[in-house]
């Protein structure tokens, strides 16, 4: 989890174990955590994406420029000034990188940005062997591109099984329910006796755990 998740759970744990005890506390920041991280894994995939495409776009606007006859600093500057986020940093990094005639550092794809790794192996072949530079880039726009659509299309595949897994996930409360309007007051067992409580605090962990490998399995992995 990101700080901002661990802090929301924490302030749900904080705010209820003065009011419902420890036990019931615990599981009911477990199940926070769970919702929080079926939440994380869709956002984060759909940002991911997006990324990428600001990339694609950002790149298309320097290849524009170079076309144009530009400088690759100044080209690169250009396509900055109207991009956003990772995409806006790594056409500042190039364009830093062009001026002082170095290698743009590949790193880890995953921390830097969809298509950073591309856009150093077009910098470094341009500049160590002539190649042209619009060329190589927009080589890797499109392939950034592709890979942006090839995730969508999963992501978009994927919204069946996360909407199982929550419908899954929910069942148990539908149960409560449901035992509340038959007379079996199933909440005060969970909540009021030592054994419900033990049993809620069980329940909430193969919650998070089922949502958390679910998660894991429908994960997109950022274009490249």
């Amino acid at each position: 989890m990101r700080v901002r998740g661990k802090f929301l759970v924490g302030l749900v744990l904080l705010l209820a174990v003065p009011l419902l005890g420890p036990a019931v506390a615990v599981s009911a920041g477990l199940l926070c955590a769970a919702g929080y991280c079926h939440r994380r894994v869709s956002v984060r995939g759909k940002a991911e994406i997006a990324g990428a495409k600001d990339m694609a776009e950002a790149i298309r606007m320097m290849v524009a420029e170079l076309r144009r006859g530009a400088p690759a600093a100044l080209a690169a500057e250009s396509a900055a000034a109207d991009a956003s986020g990772r995409a806006a940093a790594a056409m500042r990094t190039l364009a830093g990188t062009a001026r002082l005639g170095a290698d743009l550092p590949a790193g880890d794809p995953d921390a830097r940005g969809p298509g950073h790794a591309g856009l150093a192996t077009a910098w470094s072949l341009s500049r160590r062997h002539g190649l042209p530079l619009a060329d190589l880039l927009d080589a890797v726009r499109r392939d950034i591109l592709a890979s942006a659509r090839f995730a969508a299309r999963i992501d978009a595949t994927m919204s069946g099984p996360r909407a199982s897994a929550v419908v899954l996930a929910t069942l148990p409360a539908l149960g409560l329910l449901l035992g509340e309007a038959v007379g079996a007051a199933p909440v005060h067992v969970l909540t009021g006796t030592s054994a419900g409580r033990s049993l809620l605090l069980v329940g909430a962990l193969l919650i998070l755990a089922g949502v958390a490998w679910s998660a894991r399995l429908t994960r997109l992995r950022p274009p490249r």
